[in-house]
């Protein structure tokens, strides 16, 4: 039976098409039942189990992903709404829901996730190459939207300074898809729950939500290759990283917000 599930949660887990499925209706069953009962206790055993199978799932990289993205991200909300970022229904610690420990930890690690499991499946059809139309497009919407709906006009030059910065990380073409797409599913999650009112920024924007996303995606993978003894880090991208670093240290203590 244990090589039953194991082979079941392989399949899940490896599949694009289940896999993006079960996400779906994980991340909007887990938003909905918070906004319905402000339960804490449920979503976190929920995700908490799913963050104990993804770990079982991954090798040195994806484990990286689910503890750095943990850590920093529950870190980064209790400082958040301790200084007015965001306000969430409600929190058992500092104002911050204690299922956002896993449930930060498995949203970054499956939107990775996600974009691998479709590049290794169709990075070999004649149309791939099509994806990098889909993000310019994608991009100009979400520019639009951020812009005239949200909160971008607010501060737009800080924020695309902030965005450009943060995929100035990435050298290659493979590498920059890799960080909108990972940056793009994440902040679906960030947006869904914006609109069925689970958590609440005074100052929303898509943009800026996904350059922080693409700086901890870049915080993981060095981390990672440090660990195996690789660093090959341009100047360019040494210079964006201590900007972008240097930032987010500020922002973390209250003293800036874009």
């Amino acid at each position: 039976m244990k090589n039953s599930f194991e082979e079941k949660s392989r399949i899940l887990l490896n599949n694009p098409h289940y896999f993006f499925t079960f996400m779906l209706f994980v991340i909007f069953s887990v938003l909905v039942y918070y906004r319905v009962t402000v339960d804490e206790v449920i979503p976190t055993i929920a995700l908490s189990l799913l963050w104990v199978l993804f770990w079982k799932n991954s090798e040195q990289k994806g484990r990286i992903f689910l503890i750095i993205a943990s850590v920093f991200g529950y870190v980064h909300e209790l400082l958040g709404v301790r200084y007015g970022y965001f306000t969430y229904l409600g929190g058992f610690v500092g104002g911050s829901p204690i299922w956002l420990i896993p449930g930060y930890g498995t949203i970054f690690w499956s939107s990775h996730k996600l974009w691998k499991n479709f590049e290794g499946k169709y990075s070999n059809n004649h149309w791939f190459g099509l994806t990098s139309y889909f993000v310019v497009l994608s991009l100009a919407v979400l520019f639009a939207i951020d812009y005239l709906v949200f909160d971008m006009s607010a501060n737009p030059v800080g924020i695309l300074i902030k965005f450009t910065l943060a995929f100035m990380l990435f050298r290659t073409l493979e590498g920059l898809r890799l960080a909108y797409f990972v940056a793009f599913f994440t902040v679906l999650t960030e947006f869904t729950g914006e609109m069925l009112g689970t958590w609440y920024h005074p100052d929303f924007s898509l943009l800026s939500l996904m350059a922080g996303y693409v700086f901890l995606l870049w915080v993981c993978l060095t981390i990672n290759d440090l660990a195996k003894g690789r660093n090959n880090r341009s100047t360019k991208e040494s210079a964006a990283a201590a900007v972008l670093t240097t930032f987010y240290i500020f922002s973390l203590l209250g003293f800036i917000s874009v």
